[in-house]
């Protein structure tokens, strides 16, 4: 069977999937069975119809911002290195090594298809994407060899060699960040599936099943987030549930609001950091070694016992649908802070915080003038750098910039996807010149 073909058959099973779910939803909007809820089921399906019959993602935005690649680059005021670009661009799901000129040196193709041949028989229940549309990547981290490892959202983890090959994958549910630890391991948020999880987890009226069929193509794995840790060959070798951890610790009113605004996805854990010694001394109870949990629709910072999962310590707000959190070398908490248009206009757009948990004190480390503003409704990526700069991914805009401490932009790199919609960053991050340490990144031509 050609890729068209196969393409064409995954499309037919979203299709029949879509009407289904659409009549279901339609009863649930009438009030008849199987729950009120499914009516926005129905709603997201007309979303799930036109990505199916697009001949792009459909996650992408319209261009925010004039001009194409490296817009400005003061080079005496940037932080000296080279800029890992990862996202959805032209071509495809990739990441790119961009050059401090703005030139791309290297790109890394992420096949979903290529790594995952088997996947029907690997995901099971749980959907797969039904052509190279319908998935993203987000999180990775690269090696001084030219490898890396890279997160394809919502279905797993694999570590590409520098020509792309692949070197290993999990077969477990994975998405967003890759922390690394010091003994070469890594903590990647990961999903147990509605069927694996125990029945005093699950709303009142709401089973399995039920949550799986309200989730419909894309969100029927996300209801118990957890926290995995993976070793260097692939292998998970601990698993945390968030959801236990929160329902445990008696957060009724977390429970609550989220179950409330999206009964399929509760936690959303999009990010995992390594507590430090000095944010351990600002918490009573915690210890270094702890983990720190960015959860997004709780909007909420929790941190956790790294060997049993027990909840230590939380704060919900004011930041909200917040992104990767950063632990400052004074134990002060970084967050990307995407925030909300839907609140009124004087939501200008989206802000980096720090945040004290001894004082509870919050500052805006950026936009610092009125003109300033940037915005990314999801996703979103920021990185304290060495000379005091900070470089800021505005991933719907298809966006990296570093600024200044006083806010001046002093690199500025933006990629349209096509003449109407921009490439989506959902991550980056810069590493030093010589990070590759003169290794030879060339592959042999893609025929």
């Amino acid at each position: 069977m050609g890729k068209a073909e196969e393409n064409g058959d995954r499309i037919g099973r979203i299709m029949l999937f879509a009407a289904g779910f659409t009549l279901a939803g339609l009863a649930g909007a009438l009030g008849m069975s199987p729950f009120n809820e499914l009516a926005s089921g129905a709603r997201a399906t007309v979303g799930l119809i036109r990505e199916v019959s697009s001949d792009r993602p459909t996650m992408l935005m319209p261009i925010a911002y004039p001009g194409e690649q490296l817009v400005t680059n003061h080079k005496e005021a940037m932080q000296p290195g080279l800029t890992l670009i990862q996202g959805i661009m032209p071509g495809g799901n990739q990441v790119r090594l961009i050059s401090a000129d703005g030139r791309e040196l290297h790109r890394w193709r992420a096949d979903f298809f290529k790594i995952w041949p088997d996947a029907p028989e690997v995901f099971g229940r749980d959907p797969i994407p039904a052509t190279e549309n319908h998935y993203f990547i987000q999180g990775m981290h690269p090696f001084a060899d030219g490898s890396l490892l890279v997160s394809f959202g919502q279905l797993g983890t694999a570590k590409l060699d520098r020509c792309s090959n692949l070197v290993w994958r999990t077969d477990r549910q994975t998405h967003h960040s890759i922390t690394a630890t010091k003994d070469g391991k890594f903590w990647i948020p990961g999903a147990i599936s509605v069927f694996d999880t125990s029945e005093d987890l699950f709303p009142a009226g709401l089973n399995a099943e039920k949550l799986h069929a309200m989730a419909g193509d894309n969100l029927s794995k996300a209801f118990n987030n957890s926290v995995l840790l993976v070793n260097a060959e692939g292998i998970v070798e601990r698993e945390l549930s968030v959801l236990r951890a929160v329902k445990e610790a008696g957060l009724e009113n977390a429970l609550y609001t989220s179950l409330q605004e999206v009964p399929q996805d509760p936690i959303h854990l999009n990010d995992i950091e390594i507590v430090t010694e000095p944010l351990a001394a600002k918490i009573e109870g915690v210890e270094a070694g702890d983990l720190l949990l960015s959860i997004r629709e709780m909007n909420m910072l929790a941190i956790v016992d790294d060997e049993t999962g027990e909840l230590k310590w939380e704060k919900q707000g004011p930041w909200l649908r917040q992104h990767d959190l950063d632990i400052a070398p004074d134990g002060k908490i970084e967050i990307f802070n995407n925030r909300s248009k839907i609140i009124g206009d004087w939501v200008k757009g989206s802000q980096i915080l720090a945040f004290d948990p001894a004082t509870g004190k919050v500052d805006v480390l950026y936009p610092v003038g009125s003109k300033d503003n940037f915005y990314t409704y999801i996703m979103g990526a920021h990185q304290a750098l060495p000379n005091g700069n900070r470089m800021i991914t505005e991933s719907t805009a298809g966006r990296v910039f570093e600024v200044t401490p006083a806010g001046e932009i002093v690199w500025d790199y933006r990629l349209p996807y096509d003449g109407e919609v921009a490439s989506l960053f959902s991550y980056a991050i810069r590493v030093p010149e010589d990070f590759y340490q003169g290794e030879d990144l060339s592959c042999p031509s893609r025929t």
